[in-house]
């Protein structure tokens, strides 16, 4: 029963503790990007909770068709959860970057990682208090779904932050292209219930959660040499 306690204290503060650290981290460095974090977490609340769903609820009481999908095709009915996720939750992305530009003017990739962190940590302190509220949680029981669950955030939160990125390059470059990459992409993502295997659904979570971490890591790469390149440019043009 210990391990069990153990176990699901342990899965409920990951969906919990790297939100809430993320959180103190921002505060503590005073740098303004807690402005970002807090605007990853309104992109994710009302596009989602205060935009989508409603919508879907209504959506789902009005149209029979819509009511009867996920008993006639589940492919459709997951494809239309997933790209109504992508486009609402992305096209919130967009709209916070757009407003930050203009309240900071200029943006880096240390405000796309705490956007992103926001978005996707917002989004699992809603999923663990939902399951604590509708007593999904039982600390004594079986701790693996719960613990799969944790894991299941942190791949997510990372997933978020490869989209945050997609979306502040499409910001800068004033390009509607990786917008509609990231929609797909999220999509994708959620589409990927239909397979209704849960080890392979996490399985191949965790494949894009890495996916998405290395180019992430790939761009903050680029976007470093980019800058020493200017700084020697200016350096040179300085000595002459």
């Amino acid at each position: 029963m210990i391990g069990n306690i153990l176990g699901n204290v342990i899965g409920f503060l990951l969906m919990l503790g790297v939100p809430l650290a993320a959180c103190i981290y921002y505060l503590w460095r005073r740098d303004g990007r807690i402005w970002m974090f807090f605007a990853g977490i309104l992109s994710f609340t009302v596009s989602q909770l205060l935009i989508r769903i409603p919508l879907l609820q209504y959506a789902g009481k009005k149209w029979e068709w819509l009511m009867l999908l996920p008993y006639t095709s589940l492919v459709l009915y997951y494809g239309f959860l997933g790209l109504t996720a992508g486009l609402f939750e992305e096209t919130g992305r967009w709209a916070a970057f757009g407003l930050m530009k203009r309240r900071r003017r200029a943006l880096d990739w240390k405000d796309a990682l705490a956007l992103g962190l926001g978005h996707g940590g917002v989004e699992a302190v809603w999923v663990a208090v939902s399951g604590l509220l509708a007593g999904n949680f039982d600390f004594t029981a079986d701790s693996s779904q719960v613990l799969l669950g944790g894991v299941e955030r942190l791949f997510a939160m990372t997933l978020h932050v490869g989209f945050s990125f997609l979306i502040f390059k499409g910001v800068e470059e004033k390009k509607a292209r990786w917008w509609l990459l990231a929609v797909l992409l999220h999509g994708l993502t959620d589409f990927q219930l239909v397979i209704g295997n849960l080890a392979v659904v996490e399985g191949l979570l965790a494949i894009e959660a890495v996916a998405a971490l290395l180019l992430v890591i790939r761009f903050v790469r680029r976007v470093a040499k980019e800058n020493i390149k200017a700084e020697e440019k200016e350096k040179a043009k300085a000595a002459k």
